[in-house]
C-alpha cells in the first residue's frame, strides 16, 4: 500500500487551519463549575497540592483496587471515570481509602529517600505536609456527603 505523503501533509494542514479558526472563535477555558468531580481532581492530579504524584500506572491500579477498569489515557479523564463509578457514600469511602493508601506507598517511598538522604529531608517535608491536608480534605468531603444524606 502507496501512502501519499503530499495528500497527508495536505488534510493535516487543512485539520490544523480548521482547529485554529475554531479557536479564534473560543479558545477561552470554560469556567468550572466546582463540582464534586472537579474538586476531587483538582487535588489529586496536582503534587503542588496534594504532595505526590499519581501517574496514569498509579491512578489505573486505584481504579483496579476500586474495581473499576479504566482506559489508560489522560490522567484527568481516567480519574473522572473512577469518579463516576461511585454510586454510594459506601463506594466513596472505600475509593478514598484506596487513594489514601496510595499517597501513603508514595511517602514511604520519600520518607526512605529522607533517610537515605538526609540534606533531601527539606525538600520532603513540604510533601509530608501537602499529603496530610490531602487526606484531611478528603475526610471533610466524606464528612460533607454524609451531613447532606441526614
Amino acid at each position: 500500500m502507496d501512502i501519499n505523503f503530499d495528500d497527508l501533509k495536505k488534510e493535516f494542514d487543512a485539520l490544523k487551519n480548521v482547529k485554529e479558526e475554531s479557536c479564534e472563535i473560543s479558545c477561552e477555558e470554560p469556567e468550572e463549575e466546582g463540582g464534586f468531580i472537579e474538586i476531587v481532581q483538582k487535588y489529586l492530579l496536582a503534587p503542588a497540592k496534594c504532595g505526590v504524584y499519581l501517574s496514569r500506572l498509579d491512578i489505573k491500579v486505584i481504579g483496579l483496587k476500586f474495581g473499576e477498569d479504566v482506559q489508560i489515557r489522560e490522567r484527568r479523564r481516567m480519574l473522572r471515570d473512577i469518579l463516576k463509578a461511585v454510586t454510594s457514600k459506601d463506594d466513596l469511602k472505600k475509593l478514598f481509602d484506596i487513594i489514601k493508601e496510595s499517597v501513603d506507598e508514595k511517602l514511604t517511598v520519600y520518607k526512605e529517600l529522607t533517610e537515605n538522604f538526609p540534606s533531601s529531608k527539606d525538600i520532603f517535608e513540604n510533601r509530608f505536609e501537602k499529603a496530610q491536608n490531602l487526606k484531611n480534605r478528603l475526610d471533610l468531603i466524606l464528612e460533607e456527603i454524609k451531613e447532606e444524606e441526614i
